[in-house]
Protein backbone atom coordinates (compact mmCIF):
# COMPACT_ATOMS: atom_id res chain seq x y z
CA UNK A 1 0.00 0.00 0.00
CA UNK A 2 1.39 3.38 -1.01
CA UNK A 3 2.34 5.66 1.90
CA UNK A 4 0.06 8.65 2.30
CA UNK A 5 1.84 11.93 1.62
CA UNK A 6 2.12 14.44 4.43
CA UNK A 7 0.80 17.94 3.78
CA UNK A 8 3.78 20.29 3.88
CA UNK A 9 4.55 23.99 3.74
CA UNK A 10 8.19 25.04 3.44
CA UNK A 11 9.23 28.45 4.72
CA UNK A 12 12.62 29.41 3.28
CA UNK A 13 15.11 32.20 2.58
CA UNK A 14 16.64 30.36 -0.32
CA UNK A 15 20.38 30.55 -0.52
CA UNK A 16 22.59 27.48 -0.67
CA UNK A 17 21.40 25.15 2.11
CA UNK A 18 17.75 26.12 1.63
CA UNK A 19 18.13 25.17 -2.04
CA UNK A 20 19.14 21.63 -1.08
CA UNK A 21 16.25 21.51 1.41
CA UNK A 22 13.77 22.49 -1.32
CA UNK A 23 15.20 19.89 -3.70
CA UNK A 24 14.94 17.17 -1.06
CA UNK A 25 11.39 18.11 -0.05
CA UNK A 26 10.07 18.00 -3.61
CA UNK A 27 12.01 15.02 -4.95
CA UNK A 28 11.41 12.77 -1.94
CA UNK A 29 7.84 12.19 -3.13
CA UNK A 30 6.83 11.86 0.51
CA UNK A 31 5.21 15.26 0.82
CA UNK A 32 2.26 16.99 -0.74
CA UNK A 33 3.91 20.42 -0.87
CA UNK A 34 1.03 22.89 -0.59
CA UNK A 35 3.29 25.85 -1.19
CA UNK A 36 6.63 27.46 -0.44
CA UNK A 37 6.63 30.68 1.54
CA UNK A 38 9.70 32.89 1.35
CA UNK A 39 11.19 35.24 3.90
CA UNK A 40 14.16 37.57 4.03
CA UNK A 41 17.32 36.20 5.65
CA UNK A 42 20.23 34.95 3.57
CA UNK A 43 19.46 37.82 1.21
CA UNK A 44 16.61 40.24 0.55
CA UNK A 45 13.23 38.61 0.12
CA UNK A 46 13.02 39.29 -3.65
CA UNK A 47 16.33 37.48 -4.26
CA UNK A 48 15.23 34.55 -2.09
CA UNK A 49 11.94 34.33 -4.03
CA UNK A 50 13.77 34.27 -7.36
CA UNK A 51 16.13 31.53 -6.18
CA UNK A 52 13.14 29.48 -5.01
CA UNK A 53 11.38 29.90 -8.36
CA UNK A 54 14.55 28.78 -10.14
CA UNK A 55 14.47 25.45 -8.29
CA UNK A 56 10.75 24.87 -8.75
CA UNK A 57 11.07 25.58 -12.49
CA UNK A 58 14.15 23.39 -12.86
CA UNK A 59 12.25 20.44 -11.40
CA UNK A 60 9.09 21.22 -13.39
CA UNK A 61 7.15 21.19 -10.13
CA UNK A 62 3.67 22.68 -9.90
CA UNK A 63 4.17 24.30 -6.52
CA UNK A 64 3.16 27.91 -5.77
CA UNK A 65 5.74 30.28 -4.29
CA UNK A 66 4.63 33.12 -1.99
CA UNK A 67 6.66 36.19 -1.09
CA UNK A 68 6.58 37.06 2.58
CA UNK A 69 8.06 39.51 5.03
CA UNK A 70 10.99 41.70 3.96
CA UNK A 71 12.36 42.12 7.49
CA UNK A 72 11.90 41.11 11.13
CA UNK A 73 8.73 41.73 13.09
CA UNK A 74 10.06 44.41 15.45
CA UNK A 75 13.80 43.88 15.95
CA UNK A 76 14.94 46.76 13.75
CA UNK A 77 12.67 49.21 15.58
CA UNK A 78 15.17 49.28 18.47
CA UNK A 79 18.08 51.33 17.16
CA UNK A 80 21.49 50.06 18.12
CA UNK A 81 20.03 46.82 19.46
CA UNK A 82 23.13 44.82 18.48
CA UNK A 83 25.45 47.71 17.66
CA UNK A 84 28.39 46.27 19.59
CA UNK A 85 28.39 42.99 17.71
CA UNK A 86 30.72 42.55 14.71
CA UNK A 87 28.90 41.98 11.40
CA UNK A 88 28.25 38.39 10.36
CA UNK A 89 29.90 38.10 6.96
CA UNK A 90 28.69 35.49 4.47
CA UNK A 91 30.78 36.77 1.56
CA UNK A 92 34.32 37.97 0.93
CA UNK A 93 36.58 38.87 -1.98
CA UNK A 94 40.06 37.49 -2.56
CA UNK A 95 42.27 38.23 -5.58
CA UNK A 96 39.29 39.86 -7.27
CA UNK A 97 37.05 36.78 -6.87
CA UNK A 98 33.89 36.81 -4.78
CA UNK A 99 33.35 33.92 -2.39
CA UNK A 100 29.90 33.61 -0.85
CA UNK A 101 27.88 31.14 1.20
CA UNK A 102 24.65 32.19 -0.51
CA UNK A 103 24.63 33.19 -4.20
CA UNK A 104 22.23 35.89 -5.34
CA UNK A 105 21.40 33.77 -8.39
CA UNK A 106 21.62 29.98 -8.41
CA UNK A 107 23.83 28.37 -11.09
CA UNK A 108 20.86 26.89 -12.96
CA UNK A 109 18.52 28.23 -15.67
CA UNK A 110 16.69 31.46 -14.78
CA UNK A 111 13.17 31.33 -13.42
CA UNK A 112 10.30 31.69 -15.88
CA UNK A 113 7.38 31.31 -13.48
CA UNK A 114 6.17 34.08 -11.19
CA UNK A 115 5.45 34.37 -7.50
CA UNK A 116 1.83 34.27 -6.35
CA UNK A 117 -0.04 37.51 -5.73
CA UNK A 118 -1.13 36.41 -2.24
CA UNK A 119 1.17 37.33 0.64
CA UNK A 120 2.95 34.43 2.34
CA UNK A 121 1.35 35.12 5.74
CA UNK A 122 -2.14 35.16 4.22
CA UNK A 123 -1.40 31.89 2.43
CA UNK A 124 -0.12 30.25 5.62
CA UNK A 125 -3.28 31.15 7.51
CA UNK A 126 -5.60 30.07 4.73
CA UNK A 127 -3.81 26.86 3.75
CA UNK A 128 -3.33 25.61 7.32
CA UNK A 129 -6.83 26.56 8.43
CA UNK A 130 -8.58 24.99 5.43
CA UNK A 131 -6.49 21.83 5.05
CA UNK A 132 -8.58 18.69 5.64
CA UNK A 133 -5.46 17.11 7.16
CA UNK A 134 -2.98 18.56 9.59
CA UNK A 135 -0.05 20.35 7.97
CA UNK A 136 3.66 19.91 8.67
CA UNK A 137 5.60 23.18 8.53
CA UNK A 138 9.36 23.26 7.94
CA UNK A 139 10.85 26.72 8.50
CA UNK A 140 14.49 27.05 7.46
CA UNK A 141 14.59 30.86 7.58
CA UNK A 142 13.99 33.60 10.14
CA UNK A 143 10.52 32.67 11.34
CA UNK A 144 8.93 36.04 10.55
CA UNK A 145 6.26 34.60 8.24
CA UNK A 146 5.28 31.81 10.63
CA UNK A 147 5.44 34.09 13.65
CA UNK A 148 3.22 36.69 11.98
CA UNK A 149 0.67 34.07 10.94
CA UNK A 150 0.53 32.58 14.44
CA UNK A 151 0.28 36.06 15.96
CA UNK A 152 -2.65 36.91 13.69
CA UNK A 153 -4.41 33.59 14.34
CA UNK A 154 -3.01 31.48 17.22
CA UNK A 155 -5.66 28.81 16.53
CA UNK A 156 -3.64 27.74 13.46
CA UNK A 157 -1.66 25.53 15.80
CA UNK A 158 -4.67 23.21 16.07
CA UNK A 159 -4.20 22.15 12.45
CA UNK A 160 -0.40 21.91 12.47
CA UNK A 161 0.93 18.36 12.61
CA UNK A 162 4.37 19.53 13.69
CA UNK A 163 6.96 22.23 13.07
CA UNK A 164 10.42 20.92 12.15
CA UNK A 165 12.63 23.97 12.17
CA UNK A 166 16.26 24.67 11.47
CA UNK A 167 17.47 27.25 13.92
CA UNK A 168 19.04 27.96 17.25
CA UNK A 169 22.09 26.51 18.90
CA UNK A 170 23.18 25.32 22.33
CA UNK A 171 26.44 26.89 23.52
CA UNK A 172 27.53 27.98 20.05
CA UNK A 173 26.57 30.51 17.38
CA UNK A 174 27.24 31.77 13.87
CA UNK A 175 25.46 35.13 13.50
CA UNK A 176 26.91 36.09 16.89
CA UNK A 177 29.06 34.31 19.48
CA UNK A 178 25.96 32.69 20.97
CA UNK A 179 23.14 32.98 18.41
CA UNK A 180 22.28 31.11 15.22
CA UNK A 181 21.24 33.26 12.25
CA UNK A 182 17.54 32.30 11.95
CA UNK A 183 16.89 33.03 15.64
CA UNK A 184 19.20 36.06 15.64
CA UNK A 185 17.47 37.75 12.70
CA UNK A 186 14.01 37.63 14.32
CA UNK A 187 14.07 36.59 17.98
CA UNK A 188 10.46 37.68 18.60
CA UNK A 189 9.20 35.46 15.78
CA UNK A 190 11.22 32.52 17.12
CA UNK A 191 9.68 32.99 20.57
CA UNK A 192 6.16 33.11 19.15
CA UNK A 193 6.78 29.77 17.43
CA UNK A 194 8.39 28.19 20.50
CA UNK A 195 5.51 29.33 22.71
CA UNK A 196 2.77 28.41 20.22
CA UNK A 197 1.94 25.02 21.70
CA UNK A 198 2.73 23.21 18.45
CA UNK A 199 4.67 19.97 18.40
CA UNK A 200 8.19 21.20 17.59
CA UNK A 201 11.42 19.59 16.52
CA UNK A 202 14.51 21.81 16.41
CA UNK A 203 17.61 21.18 14.30
CA UNK A 204 20.21 23.56 15.76
CA UNK A 205 23.83 24.17 14.76
CA UNK A 206 24.92 21.39 17.12
CA UNK A 207 23.30 18.78 14.87
CA UNK A 208 24.09 20.38 11.51
CA UNK A 209 27.78 20.80 12.31
CA UNK A 210 28.00 17.15 13.39
CA UNK A 211 26.81 16.00 9.94
CA UNK A 212 28.84 18.23 7.64
CA UNK A 213 29.69 17.25 4.06
CA UNK A 214 33.06 17.08 2.33
CA UNK A 215 34.36 17.47 -1.22
CA UNK A 216 34.03 13.75 -1.83
CA UNK A 217 30.36 14.06 -0.88
CA UNK A 218 29.94 16.93 -3.34
CA UNK A 219 31.54 14.80 -6.05
CA UNK A 220 29.19 11.93 -5.26
CA UNK A 221 26.15 14.22 -5.53
CA UNK A 222 27.35 15.61 -8.87
CA UNK A 223 28.02 12.04 -10.00
CA UNK A 224 24.31 11.20 -9.61
CA UNK A 225 23.93 12.69 -13.09
CA UNK A 226 20.82 14.72 -12.26
CA UNK A 227 20.32 18.45 -12.23
CA UNK A 228 19.37 18.27 -8.57
CA UNK A 229 22.50 16.31 -7.68
CA UNK A 230 24.70 18.68 -9.66
CA UNK A 231 23.18 21.77 -8.06
CA UNK A 232 23.52 20.31 -4.57
CA UNK A 233 27.11 19.25 -5.21
CA UNK A 234 28.02 22.63 -6.70
CA UNK A 235 26.53 24.41 -3.70
CA UNK A 236 28.40 22.18 -1.25
CA UNK A 237 31.64 23.03 -3.07
CA UNK A 238 30.73 26.72 -3.05
CA UNK A 239 30.20 26.62 0.69
CA UNK A 240 33.45 24.70 1.21
CA UNK A 241 35.39 27.24 -0.86
CA UNK A 242 33.87 30.18 1.03
CA UNK A 243 34.44 28.57 4.43
CA UNK A 244 38.07 27.90 3.53
CA UNK A 245 38.67 31.51 2.52
CA UNK A 246 36.87 32.95 5.57
CA UNK A 247 38.47 30.49 7.99
CA UNK A 248 35.26 28.86 9.16
CA UNK A 249 36.04 25.25 8.33
CA UNK A 250 36.46 22.53 10.90
CA UNK A 251 37.27 18.85 10.65
CA UNK A 252 33.51 18.16 10.72
CA UNK A 253 33.01 19.24 7.11
CA UNK A 254 30.59 21.87 5.84
CA UNK A 255 27.09 21.88 7.38
CA UNK A 256 24.12 21.94 4.97
CA UNK A 257 21.89 23.12 7.77
CA UNK A 258 18.42 23.33 6.24
CA UNK A 259 18.54 20.07 4.34
CA UNK A 260 19.15 18.19 7.60
CA UNK A 261 15.81 19.48 8.95
CA UNK A 262 14.00 18.08 5.91
CA UNK A 263 15.95 14.83 6.22
CA UNK A 264 14.81 14.47 9.85
CA UNK A 265 11.22 15.01 8.77
CA UNK A 266 11.73 12.19 6.27
CA UNK A 267 13.70 9.76 8.44
CA UNK A 268 14.12 9.91 12.21
CA UNK A 269 17.30 7.80 12.04
CA UNK A 270 19.30 10.70 10.58
CA UNK A 271 19.42 12.21 14.08
CA UNK A 272 21.17 9.94 16.55
CA UNK A 273 20.91 12.12 19.65
CA UNK A 274 17.99 14.34 20.61
CA UNK A 275 16.35 15.47 23.84
CA UNK A 276 12.97 16.74 24.97
CA UNK A 277 13.75 20.19 26.36
CA UNK A 278 12.28 23.50 27.43
CA UNK A 279 13.50 26.15 24.96
CA UNK A 280 13.24 29.91 24.95
CA UNK A 281 15.01 32.76 23.16
CA UNK A 282 16.74 35.88 24.43
CA UNK A 283 15.22 38.98 22.83
CA UNK A 284 16.21 41.89 25.05
CA UNK A 285 19.14 43.12 22.99
CA UNK A 286 22.85 43.01 23.69
CA UNK A 287 25.47 40.41 22.96
CA UNK A 288 23.14 37.45 23.56
CA UNK A 289 20.24 38.74 21.45
CA UNK A 290 18.61 35.86 19.57
CA UNK A 291 20.31 33.17 21.61
CA UNK A 292 18.32 29.97 22.10
CA UNK A 293 18.13 29.24 25.82
CA UNK A 294 17.67 25.61 26.85
CA UNK A 295 16.67 24.72 30.38
CA UNK A 296 18.61 21.57 31.20
CA UNK A 297 17.14 21.30 34.67
CA UNK A 298 14.63 18.58 35.44
CA UNK A 299 12.57 20.00 38.27
CA UNK A 300 8.93 19.21 39.01
CA UNK A 301 7.84 22.17 36.86
CA UNK A 302 9.82 20.97 33.83
CA UNK A 303 7.55 20.98 30.76
CA UNK A 304 9.42 20.52 27.46
CA UNK A 305 8.21 22.42 24.41
CA UNK A 306 10.53 20.96 21.78
CA UNK A 307 12.64 18.00 20.82
CA UNK A 308 16.16 19.28 20.19
CA UNK A 309 18.59 17.45 17.90
CA UNK A 310 22.19 17.35 19.08
CA UNK A 311 23.96 14.93 16.76
CA UNK A 312 23.30 13.78 13.22
CA UNK A 313 24.40 10.73 11.26
CA UNK A 314 26.47 12.11 8.37
CA UNK A 315 26.48 8.79 6.51
CA UNK A 316 22.69 8.45 6.73
CA UNK A 317 22.27 12.08 5.72
CA UNK A 318 24.26 11.45 2.54
CA UNK A 319 22.27 8.28 1.85
CA UNK A 320 19.03 10.27 2.04
CA UNK A 321 20.40 13.00 -0.23
CA UNK A 322 21.66 10.52 -2.80
CA UNK A 323 18.45 8.48 -2.75
CA UNK A 324 16.23 11.43 -3.56
CA UNK A 325 18.47 13.79 -5.52
CA UNK A 326 19.04 10.98 -8.02
CA UNK A 327 15.51 11.74 -9.24
CA UNK A 328 14.30 14.47 -11.56
CA UNK A 329 15.75 15.85 -14.80
CA UNK A 330 19.13 14.55 -15.91
CA UNK A 331 21.94 17.05 -15.89
CA UNK A 332 22.41 16.67 -19.66
CA UNK A 333 18.72 17.37 -20.26
CA UNK A 334 18.86 20.93 -18.94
Amino acid sequence: MEEKKRKLILDVDTGSDDAVAVLLSILSGRFDVLGITVSWGNSDVETCVNNTLQIVDMLGADIPVFQGCPGPMVREMTKGRVMNLPPNKISTTKDGKVYTMHPNVLPIPPAVSKKQEQHACAFLMEAIKKSPEKVTVIPTAPMTNIGMALRMDPSLVENIEEIVLMGGAVHMGNASPSAEANFFHDPEAAKIVLDSGAKIRIVPLNATHSAGLYREDAAKLIGLGTMAGKLAGDLVNMRLDSSDIMGWRSDQGEPIHDALAVAWALDESVIVESREEKCDVEMNGGICDGTMVVDHRRGYEFVPNARVAYRGDRKRFMEILCEHLSKGPKAADV
